[in-house]
């Protein structure tokens, strides 16, 4: 089967086609959603079979390994803040810098496009720390990270379970100096619908954008909020379901469609570390539980096991079963999200209208009164502290809840 005949619902996009190809007849081009597939040059295509064979969906590998599950949170407050869970990436990557090593991650380029880099300097970690909830270009990272382990030098490659799984299917063999990091992934919203985000925000300030913060801890941990920094330093702050990039996302209009049939989701995995929020931490480990974050982190196997005890002078530390732990909190660790009923419509409404004319289509009850009022009332309870309360004591019933399932 040749990779060109991949139906949409299955191309997760991670380019390791592309990397894989001797010829570089294979490269990746957005169709009419903005996300990236193979187009294969045909004429200079010498059907050797690479890139079928490490596609992560044509060529399923499994693992069997079982995890050691833990929450963490990082012990330098200012990373941890600026984190979006509980740091655990920032102390993996340090530890792997301080060993001369090499990191990957997803961060903003000048145009504020998500792309895949990678960083030499401890000074350079916050460039990766907070998520992106656009799909990240890969490029050709792949060669790169093989080129250095080639080299002799130690790697932590992170990504969403797809593209972790693209680079171990390039690499096709263990390295003893790899590490790789995948996310608890809910799914990838379109770099179009994120270009025509930012280009609102341009048009609706006046001004430029130096500065965009996912979720960022304006009123403390699982606030979903939106941060635009401006030039002029002023800023926009907005929830999830007032900040249309937000909104859409979680309400699944704008992610890939391979996403709501994920190949990569499952309990076991062949990464070394796989990381994401942990929403029960009221239930698990009260005394954690500070509002500002603490990340869920499985250690998959015993080569990760071995870093893993080395970064722990980074971390606060609990440990979790694992198979509890799977079970309150694994849903989206296993199960692909399904799509709103509406997002093909929105996708055909995306060139049509306007950023304002497709929240007023699709989510009316943004611009209602009562909705109004509660946006102006959170500042308020988060200065008195009354909201800190209220968030600790919705967690804590999350918890219960989970617990009890």
């Amino acid at each position: 089967m040749d990779i060109s005949e991949l139906v949409k619902k299955d191309c997760c996009g991670c380019s390791a086609c592309m990397n894989s190809c001797p010829r570089d007849c294979i490269k990746m081009k957005p169709d009419k959603e903005g996300f990236l597939y193979p187009s294969v040059d045909e004429d200079r295509c010498i059907d050797c079979k690479k890139c079928e064979r490490v596609c992560p969906v044509l060529t399923k590998r499994t693992a069997d390994n079982r995890p050691k599950a833990y929450i963490v949170r990082n012990k330098n407050a200012a990373l941890r803040k600026s984190s979006t869970s509980g740091g655990f990436f920032a102390a993996a990557a340090e530890y792997v810098l301080s060993e001369g090593g090499c990191v990957f991650g997803v961060g903003f380029d000048e145009n504020f496009k998500v792309r895949h880099d990678v960083i030499e300097s401890i000074e350079d970690i916050t460039k990766f720390n907070r998520s992106k909830y656009v799909q990240s270009e890969t490029g050709f990272s792949y060669r790169r990270v093989k080129e250095l382990l080639e080299g002799g030098r130690m790697v932590l490659f992170s990504g969403t379970p797809c593209q972790v799984e693209g680079l171990l299917g390039f690499l096709g063999r263990d390295y003893e100096k790899l590490y790789t990091m995948d996310i608890i992934c809910k799914g990838v919203p379109s770099p179009k619908f994120w270009k025509k985000y930012l280009s609102w925000h341009e048009e609706k300030s006046g001004r430029g954008i130096r500065e965009v913060r996912f979720r960022e801890k304006t009123y403390g941990y699982g606030s979903t909020t939106m941060r635009v920094i401006y030039d002029d330093g002023s800023q926009y702050d907005e929830p999830f379901d007032v900040d249309p990039m937000l909104q859409f996302y979680s309400k699944e209009m704008i992610s890939r469609p391979s996403c709501y049939n994920c190949k990569a989701k499952g309990k076991y995995r062949r990464s070394s570390f796989t990381a994401g929020d942990y929403w029960y931490v009221s239930g698990a480990a009260p005394r954690m539980d500070d509002g500002i974050g603490v990340s869920q982190v499985l250690v998959n196997n015993e080569h990760a096991a071995a870093a893993f005890e080395k970064m722990r002078k980074y971390l606060d530390v609990e440990e979790l079963d694992f198979d509890r732990d799977s079970a309150i909190n694994g849903g989206m660790m296993v199960s692909s999200a399904k799509p709103s009923p509406r997002r093909d419509e929105m996708f055909s409404d995306l060139d049509k209208l306007s950023m304002d004319g497709l929240q007023k289509k699709y989510f009316p009850s943004t611009f209602k009164l009562k909705n109004r009022i509660k946006r102006q009332l959170r500042p308020v309870m988060y200065r008195t502290g009354l909201l800190r309360i209220y968030k600790k004591r919705m967690r804590k019933k999350q918890s219960e809840k989970g617990m009890k399932a």
